[in-house]
């Protein structure tokens, strides 16, 4: 399967299928425990790919399982908690930020109206969550705001705010301010368009930063244009830091001990080809559409499509995984379904995008060759100490060359090189 409307139509009706016959929510898998977060994702994607619409009985199923997990009374009124186990054996609902969130835009893309009174209550939960000062969020009451956390919020305020023009403005407006005011970089080639701390979940956080602005300014909400086009170039260049398959930790609660010692946090991995679709191909900039972190993105994915059930996720088929890829797919569709009528086949691993020669094949040639000689010299008993001195440090020299410069093209060292030159 390669047509974008063909995948996503199998992609989605296997996650029809998932959906459990009694709860009418969705786990990991079929005959996996069923979930707030995962039904959340199954809705959202099924209704942003265009496989089912408010009215259908999968959708309705699900509005009325998330709708009986919500938590109704108590300080924590309106959130969607988490389900975990004590070492006690106790089953504890902490209240989840990332459940909460999800829920919240499923709903709205199921036709619940913010006026209706587990909207309303969700986003008095929501709001109460924020700190009154900054106006960003924390994964735990009480912690410190960080950049993920905010990012959730303010996606769920935006799709109030895209389904009823007007909603939630001035909280989005304050909290969007939070965002770049804090987490935003600005100086340094190295970090210049970057959000978040430097390190490996710079290239997640600032994706999702950047799909924040995006949202917000397709919805005419955000002043913040530069620093959106700032945070793609800084993901241009470094496709690497983009790329990379993460997980990001949430600490939801500190103080409960579940078992084997560990408190109620959890990780969950996070799809970054999926989001750099929606980023990129969402982008107003037909360069961005095209370039080769967009194509590496769609490459990546289509190396995750189970041909025979139109899944996601290699050997192992998730609910997540697919709903995360039915909904990349729909927003390529939407916005670069001209460019990219079918998921683009990768090119030869010794080429680039432009069809220069990459370096690192080349240098693995060498080695190779270099190998070849040496076991030849060997076997005729002419590799003596000269000899061996001599291959061992030309193999760690084509080792170290491998590793600086191996996916470079040709053309792209030698406009380093003059560029070095320039300035000197």
């Amino acid at each position: 399967m390669t047509q974008i409307t063909e995948i996503i139509t199998h992609a989605g009706r296997w996650l029809e299928q998932q959906q459990d016959k009694e709860s009418k929510g969705w786990g990991e898998r079929r005959g996996s425990h069923v979930n707030v977060l995962n039904t959340a994702e199954a809705m959202i994607a099924l209704i942003d790919g265009g496989i089912c619409h408010a009215g259908t009985s999968s959708i309705r199923g699900a509005v009325d399982f998330l709708l009986k997990h919500q938590t109704l009374n108590g300080p924590d009124a309106g959130s969607w908690p988490r389900e975990i186990t004590t070492d006690d054996g106790e089953t504890m609902d902490i209240p989840d930020l990332v459940r909460t969130s999800h829920a919240i835009q499923a709903l709205i893309k199921a036709g619940k109206g913010i006026d209706e009174h587990p909207i309303q209550l969700a986003f008095s939960w929501l709001l109460a969550r924020r700190n009154e000062n900054t106006k960003g969020w924390s994964y735990a009451q009480d912690k410190p705001e960080a950049l993920m956390p905010t990012c959730f919020a303010l996606i769920a305020l935006l799709d109030a705010y895209d389904a009823y023009p007007g909603a939630y403005q001035s909280q989005i407006a304050e909290s969007l301010q939070h965002l770049v005011a804090v987490y935003y970089h600005d100086g340094g080639d190295e970090v210049r368009g970057s959000f978040g701390d430097p390190g490996p979940l710079q290239g997640i956080h600032t994706i999702y930063a950047a799909l924040v602005l995006q949202i917000a300014r397709n919805n005419t909400v955000s002043q913040y244009w530069e620093q959106e086009k700032q945070a793609i170039e800084w993901l241009l260049r470094n496709p690497d830091k983009a790329i990379r398959l993460q997980e990001e930790w949430v600490e939801i609660d500190q103080k409960t001990k579940i078992a084997n010692g560990q408190t109620g946090g959890y990780g969950f991995m996070v799809m970054t080809d999926t989001l750099l679709m929606k980023l990129l191909l969402g982008s107003e900039n037909l360069d961005d559409k095209k370039s080769a972190l967009a194509r590496e993105a769609m490459h990546s994915l289509k190396d995750k499509i189970d041909d025979s059930t139109g899944a996601f996720y290699g050997p192992r088929l998730f609910s997540w995984a697919t709903a995360k890829a039915v909904s990349a797919l729909a927003v390529l569709q939407k916005h670069a379904g001209m460019e990219y009528p079918d998921l683009p086949a990768r090119i030869p691993e010794s080429r680039s995008e432009t069809g220069s020669w990459k370096i690192g094949p080349v240098i693995i040639g060498f080695a190779t060759v270099l190998s070849g000689l040496g076991f030849y010299l060997m076997i005729n008993e002419k590799f003596g100490l000269l000899a061996f001195s001599f291959f061992v440090v030309m193999m760690l020299a084509a080792l170290l060359a491998y590793g600086a410069i191996g996916e470079k093209t040709f053309k792209e060292l030698l406009n380093s090189g003059l560029e070095k030159l320039a300035k000197k």
